[in-house]
């Protein structure tokens, strides 16, 4: 055996079997982290399932077929038909791993620049739609194999897998390489990095955007009563949980596009000089140095091995987690149950992250003394939520007159609280007058407000 191609074999052995089992250990680390935590598989892991399997069919179908090629090179052992159908065979996970990166980066670009929409639908619809176009796609572009390669007699008594084009036609080479590239490195890298780029912008501006509120320097006059001072203290205390609930969340969001853009950055550096080199190497075979080839495309199958480590890089708790099973303490469940007696408005969004119907949204309410009711208006495309609190004192008294008993640790103030929102008018016909004897912001950072305002707008 010539010893560049022996260097080429020992090489796609050892990244076969570095992608075989690193995709299979990101596998298992996902399927057992989820099933230690309950937990289903979420979009972004589902896309990455994929990936994995794209990985696996390179590792296989790709750098296994080769190997046994050029054991038996120059000969090929089999009839026309088999050496058709490894060739599409080899191209099929070429294809199908870029554009699955394109499909977790469109994802990605679908849960943050457009979540009103992402959340309308299934979590699971839009990632299972853009992983079968991809692999569709994939074999859609890999029929040309089929076409080009073909068992024949180059040498008396020697019958190889050719492509028959060859030497007699280096234009149509050279248009089917180019073409490959582009389709297969070039438009994936630009799409991946157009998404990620809204994507990106958008974090950086909700970021940067958020809503900051000092007590001290507001213009509302903040109620002298020394009970709803006390309730106001106590809401800010309770409001902290729900403060560290949505950083971490932030921090997750972070964290996922860090792990997805660093996959994909990844993909684009290492195939870069292989698919540069293939297009030299078609238009000028005696160019390029067939040394500098070899450890190209070293680089190149790299990738099918690199993913696993930088998920696991990045998620190191799933790791320990697949391993050693769940924490025991119920921290995390615990802090959403006593935020949800806070605020209705997290735990809405706790309840879209689980993708809950809208109806299941407008009928919550939490468990206390308050009557809470919620209201869905939606006129001329417009849709509202007009929340109305009637809350009385700890005497159990609600407003149709009948008692009930006090479960909440948190006593209510004496001061009757409303919260109303105006939508405009619609249909010629005005809402009338807007009143509340006191306004209490409620959103986020903005819960711990109460006011004795008087509001009158006509």
């Amino acid at each position: 055996m010539h010893p560049q191609v022996f260097f080429i074999v020992v090489h796609m052995t050892i990244t076969m079997s570095l992608a075989i089992a690193g995709n299979l250990f990101m596998i298992f680390v996902i399927w057992r982290g989820n099933k230690a935590i309950r937990r289903r598989v979420s979009p972004v892991q589902l896309l990455l399932l994929h990936t994995c399997a794209a990985d696996l069919l390179f590792a296989v179908c790709s750098l296994g077929t080769e190997i046994l090629l050029l054991f038996h090179y120059p000969h090929f052992i089999g009839p026309g038909w088999l050496c058709k159908l490894v060739r599409y065979a080899q191209m099929v996970p070429l294809y199908a791993s870029p554009f699955l990166l394109v499909a977790i980066s469109a994802d990605r670009y679908q849960a943050i620049c457009r979540p009103l929409a992402h959340f309308r639908r299934s979590r699971y619809r839009i990632p299972t739609y853009l992983a079968m176009f991809a692999w569709g796609l994939a074999l859609l572009c890999s029929l040309p194999q089929a076409f080009i390669w073909r068992k024949e007699e180059t040498f008396p008594k020697v019958e190889q897998c050719v492509t028959f084009y060859r030497r007699d036609n280096q234009i149509f080479k050279s248009i089917y390489v180019i073409v490959f590239n582009t389709i297969a490195w070039l438009l994936p890298s630009t799409m991946a990095g157009l998404f990620y780029y809204f994507v990106c912008k958008a974090v950086w501006m909700s970021h940067n955007s958020k809503p900051t509120l000092d007590l001290t320097t507001t213009k509302l006059n903040v109620c002298d009563n020394v009970e709803t001072q006390s309730y106001v203290e106590k809401l800010r205390h309770k409001s902290s949980g729900i403060r560290r609930q949505t950083s971490e969340f932030d921090r997750k969001r972070i964290q996922t596009v860090r792990l997805t853009l660093t996959i994909i950055a990844c993909n684009f550096f290492l195939w870069a000089p292989f698919c540069m080199v293939n297009i030299l190497q078609a238009n000028a075979p005696n160019l390029l140095n067939p040394s500098v080839m070899a450890y190209v495309v070293v680089l190149g199958n790299l990738n099918s091995c690199v993913n696993p480590w930088i998920y696991i890089f990045f998620n190191r708790s799933h790791v320990q987690r697949a391993f050693c099973g769940a924490p025991k303490s119920g921290k995390n469940h615990s802090q959403i149950a006593n935020t949800t007696q806070v605020s209705p408005i997290f735990f809405t969004s706790e309840l879209l992250q689980r993708g809950a119907s809208p109806r299941r949204l407008f009928s919550f309410s939490p468990r206390s003394t308050t009557y809470s009711s919620c209201s869905r208006m939606a006129i001329n495309g417009h849709s509202e939520v007009v929340t109305e609190s009637f809350i009385q004192k700890d005497s159990g008294t609600t407003m149709n007159g009948s008692t009930t008993t006090t479960r909440n640790s948190t006593e209510l103030p004496s001061s009757i609280v409303r919260v109303f929102t105006e939508r405009r008018k619609s249909n010629k016909h005005s809402l009338g007058l807007v009143r509340a004897r006191s306004i209490c912001a409620t959103h986020d950072e903005k819960q711990a407000l109460l006011s004795r305002k008087v509001c009158n707008e006509s």
